[in-house]
């Protein structure tokens, strides 16, 4: 094994992964307040109900079909099945159904969809080394952690790559926080499943051109990688622990600058309390993308009698709206996942139907749409981009009538869903698997768990939901 000492016989400054497991070791022992054990109770019911509507899409059948003629020991269940895998296909399948609706939680400064990945992966590992449910609700608070540090660190400067995925960058990294965090394991096992996780990220933004179905599959080989990581550093694998600030390491192969990716990563663990990777998580109004949250609510709240009269729509919204991959298409359409990321698609949408369901996405031919569609300008201004700098995702939707009247709606923010909001809408989510009655002892379960953590095996919950 190569020497950690430098050549000059000088002690080197500790690793970023290293600092990470250190992180992820106080997250296992230390304290977890009631209020983050409430928001790990409220990411496992939007998790839970995000995989359920997965299941319903085009493309459900397709992953249950590949979990099924998958070989290996039964430890994991996939979703809405009775099907029992291993646990990393267990968490790819189910981490591709968690985001298939593109509807699942959201953190802002990581701009990555946390809770399908790292949940996933939470979860089949409980399923498989039958974790006590504080186990699991540390594991996960882990997850959510390393997986927002990383995401920051890496957008902190503005000068991320978009071609690049940013929940498949992060995914992996938090997959494999879980795993350590309800796996006990050794500081040095903990460092290299950390660098082995960030050699597995993943993932790049050309499905929001071209509409494949890759956007779920990498939320899968996140999820999976961090568990692969988890178990190759438990065999005595070692990797390098400067993977994340070394010379040829992630930072610099993104192209952040690996000074200020490295700078805000240690200034996150000095000056952030526990649990603020999952305290900053929201939910997610309607399914599609984060940055055509606020202009899709804003057109929902416009009321017009004839669509047929509007000459004209005047769509205001923040640079990085605009810019991400997906979101300023104005067509021709062809699938679902185009219309999801469109913001033109989906102020257009929304203003013809007055609603925007799963039904009303597949709506890519509909001529109505279209028109509204050609009439759409997309324009930003430095107020918003300044709101945006602050955490918010301003957004204005101005329509001209035929008769010149001219109608609007202005959002300070994406309208977040509240925890009871979240609650609420579980019932209809998965209502195609679970009675009422069902969903309700469902909800009931998973708060007995953050009220306590005291649940001895918290895979006996899921194994109820699964099926």
């Amino acid at each position: 094994m190569a020497s950690t000492g430098a050549s000059n016989g000088t002690v080197p400054p500790t690793s970023l992964t290293r600092l990470a497991a250190r992180r992820i070791q106080s997250i296992a022992e230390g304290q977890i307040s009631p209020t983050l054990r409430q928001k790990v109770v409220v990411c496992l019911i939007d998790y839970i109900a995000a995989a359920h509507s997965g299941l319903s899409t085009p493309w459900g059948e397709a992953l249950i079909k590949y979990a099924t003629a998958q070989s290996g020991s039964p430890e994991a269940q996939v979703w809405g099945t009775k099907t029992k895998v291993s646990a990393e296909t267990a968490a790819f399948v189910n981490a591709a159904l968690g985001h298939s609706t593109i509807r699942d939680d959201m953190h802002l400064d990581s701009c990555s969809h946390i809770g399908s990945i790292v949940l996933s992966a939470a979860i089949a590992l409980s399923q498989r080394h039958h974790w006590s449910g504080e186990k699991l609700i540390r594991a996960i608070v882990a997850g959510y952690e390393m997986s927002a540090l990383l995401g920051t660190a890496i957008r902190a400067s503005g000068k991320f790559n978009p071609h690049f995925r940013p929940s498949g960058l992060v995914g992996a990294f938090g997959a494999a926080a879980a795993a350590i965090a309800g796996g006990s394991c050794s500081e040095e096992i903990a460092v290299s499943a950390l660098g082995f996780a960030l050699n597995a990220a993943c993932g790049v933004n050309e499905w929001a051109w071209a509409g494949g179905l890759e956007i779920f599959t990498q939320m899968g080989t996140a999820s999976r990688a961090g568990i692969q990581a988890f178990d190759l550093a438990k065999t005595g694998m070692f990797c390098s622990d400067t993977v994340l600030e070394g010379k040829d390491g992630l930072f610099e192969a993104l192209g952040v600058g690996s000074s200020d990716a490295s700078v805000t990563f240690k200034d996150w663990i000095s000056r952030s309390e526990i649990g603020q990777g999952i305290m900053d998580v929201h939910f997610k109004p309607v399914a599609g993308c984060n940055f055509a949250q606020t202009p899709l609510a804003a057109a929902l709240r416009l009321r017009l009698d004839d669509p047929q009269s509007v000459q004209m729509i005047t769509i205001v919204a923040t640079s990085q709206a605009i810019k991400y991959p997906g979101c300023n298409n104005a067509g021709q359409l062809e699938n679902i996942q185009q219309s999801k990321m469109s913001i033109q698609y989906g102020v257009s949408a929304a203003l013809v139907y007055g609603r925007l369901d799963e039904e009303v996405f597949t709506k890519v031919d509909d001529p109505r749409i279209m028109d509204l569609m050609s009439k759409c300008e997309l324009l930003t201004n430095e107020q918003f981009n300044i709101d945006f700098q602050r955490g918010l995702q301003p957004a204005k939707v101005e329509v001209r009538l035929a008769d010149g009247r001219l109608v609007e709606q202005h959002l300070p923010d994406v309208p977040w869903l509240t925890f009871e909001e979240v609650e609420s809408r579980f019932p209809f989510e998965v209502a195609k698997f679970m009675s009422k009655e069902k969903a309700a002892e469902m909800i009931a379960s998973l708060k007995l768990l953050g009220n306590s953590g005291q649940v001895a095996d918290a895979s006996e919950l899921f194994a109820a939901a699964a099926i």
